[in-house]
């Protein structure tokens, strides 16, 4: 996994900054890219609930044995 420094944290503000004040990208882009580096930096994406422990807890362990449904 990919760790960002302080710099490429720097980096990236920089640039979304300059975009949003050179009319490239807008409030709502500014928000989005802004989220983008949170999970940059956290580590996490939108796929980070993927392959967790809380996902292997058993949940699937007891689900119900459809063999003798009648319909």
């Amino acid at each position: 996994m990919y760790s960002m420094t302080i710099q490429d944290i720097i980096n990236s503000i920089k640039d979304i900054k300059g975009n949003y004040v050179n009319g490239t990208i807008n409030s709502e882009e500014l928000v989005e890219h802004l989220e983008d580096l949170i999970h940059d930096t956290e580590g996490t994406d939108a796929y980070g609930g993927f392959g967790t422990a809380l996902e292997d807890d058993g949940f699937y362990d007891d689900l119900p044995d459809f063999t003798q449904l009648k319909v």
